[in-house]
C-alpha cells in the first residue's frame, strides 16, 4: 500500500483534544432574555418559512453591512489606515451569518476564527511576496497561494468560512487593503464581531442564531469519579488505555469475526487447530443471527447442509500485503 493510500485514512481532529478542556456552554444559567439573544433554545423548533426567511435575511444583511459601515467610516483611527467603503468578504459573509443561520460555516466559530485566520495568512502572504522586485507582476500568485493555504488551514482547525478565502485574496491582490498590512487582519475581526453582534439581535426575533457557539456536541461532563476513564472531547468518557493497548491495539494487530468471514492481518498464518477454533466462532455468529430471521427453522436447514469452505478468512484490507485465504 503506498503512502497515499493510507493518507486516505489520516485525520486530525483538534476538538477531541480541546473539548477535554472547554467548559459546557452556560447559556442556560443566564436569563430568559439573555439567552434567547445568545441562540439559547430550551427545545429546538423548526426554522421559519422562505418568505419570512428572505424578509429576516434581507433585513439582517442590510443592517450588518450598515452597522459596519458606519461603525468604519465614523472612526478616525480606522480611517487613517484609508480603507475601502466595504470590505468586500463582507457581502459574502452577510449571505451566511442573515441567510443560511443554520449552517455550519456560518456559526461564530468558523465566521470569527475563519475569517481572521484567512485574513492573517493574506497578509503573511503578501508580505513575503513583497521581497520580489516586481509584486505588481506575481501578485495574482500570492492571492492563489493564500487562498489555498487559508483553506487547508480552515479545514485542519474546523473553522471553515467560505468568505474568509476572499479575504485572504483580497490581502494580497487589492492596492488599498495590501497598503493596510496586518492592520487589515484586525479590521476583519472587528467587522465580523460587529456583523455577528447584529445576528444575534436579528435573528434572535423569529429564529435562533447561533446554533452553537464553539461545537454542536454536549460538552457536559458525566460524573464519573473512575480514575481509569477520561474525557473523549464528545461529552462523554472513554476509557483509558493502558500501556498494553496503546501497544497491541493497532490495525494490524487484530483479528475480526462476522458470520460471513473472518478476516486476518496480511503476514499471520494459523495452524490446522487455531482455523477450527474461528471458523467455530463464526459459525456460532451466523445461526445467532440466522436465528432472528423469519424463516428460522429453513435458514438453519440450509445452513447445516452448506460446507464451511463456502466460507473463508481472508487479510484484512488494512493491511500491507495479502495472504492466502484459509
Amino acid at each position: 500500500m503506498s503512502v497515499f493510500e493510507k493518507a486516505r485514512d489520516w485525520d486530525l481532529d483538534l476538538d477531541r483534544y480541546l473539548n477535554r478542556i472547554l467548559p459546557p456552554s452556560p447559556l442556560h444559567r443566564f436569563p430568559k432574555p439573555v439567552s434567547r439573544f445568545l441562540g439559547y433554545r430550551r427545545t429546538q423548533r423548526q426554522d421559519v418559512g422562505n418568505v419570512l426567511g428572505a424578509f429576516w435575511s434581507l433585513i439582517g444583511a442590510f443592517c450588518g453591512l450598515a452597522v459596519i459601515a458606519a461603525v468604519f467610516n465614523n472612526t478616525s483611527s480606522i480611517q487613517q489606515h484609508r480603507p475601502p467603503a466595504l470590505i468586500a468578504s463582507f457581502g459574502a459573509s452577510a449571505i451566511l451569518e442573515y441567510n443560511a443561520i443554520r449552517s455550519p460555516l456560518g456559526q461564530p466559530r468558523n465566521a470569527l476564527l475563519g475569517h481572521t485566520f484567512s485574513a492573517l495568512i493574506g497578509v503573511g502572504i503578501s508580505k513575503l511576496f513583497q521581497y520580489h522586485s516586481d509584486y505588481e507582476s506575481i501578485k495574482w500568485l500570492a492571492g492563489a497561494v493564500a487562498c489555498g493555504t487559508s483553506s487547508a488551514v480552515m479545514l485542519l482547525t474546523g473553522t471553515v468560512h467560505p468568505p474568509g478565502g476572499a479575504s485572504a485574496v483580497l490581502a494580497a491582490t487589492e492596492p488599498v487593503i495590501t497598503a493596510m498590512g496586518w492592520y487589515f487582519a484586525g479590521l476583519v475581526l472587528w467587522g465580523t464581531t460587529l456583523m455577528v453582534f447584529v445576528g444575534l439581535v436579528v435573528n434572535n426575533i423569529q429564529r435562533q442564531f447561533p446554533i452553537y457557539w464553539w461545537t454542536p456536541m454536549d460538552l457536559t461532563r458525566p460524573k464519573n469519579n473512575d480514575e481509569e476513564t477520561v474525557p473523549n472531547g464528545r461529552g462523554g468518557l472513554e476509557r483509558k488505555k493502558t500501556k498494553d493497548k496503546q501497544k497491541y491495539d493497532q490495525d494490524g494487530g487484530r483479528i475480526q469475526i462476522t458470520g460471513a468471514e473472518v478476516l486476518l492481518p496480511g503476514d499471520l498464518s494459523l495452524n490446522a487447530e487455531e482455523a477450527k477454533v474461528l471458523e467455530r466462532l463464526r459459525e456460532r455468529l451466523r445461526r445467532r443471527i440466522d436465528e432472528g430471521d423469519e424463516d428460522e427453522s429453513e435458514k438453519l436447514e440450509s445452513a447445516s447442509e452448506r460446507s464451511s469452505t463456502e466460507f473463508t478468512m481472508v487479510p484484512s484490507r488494512s493491511d500491507v500485503g495479502e495472504a492466502p485465504s484459509i
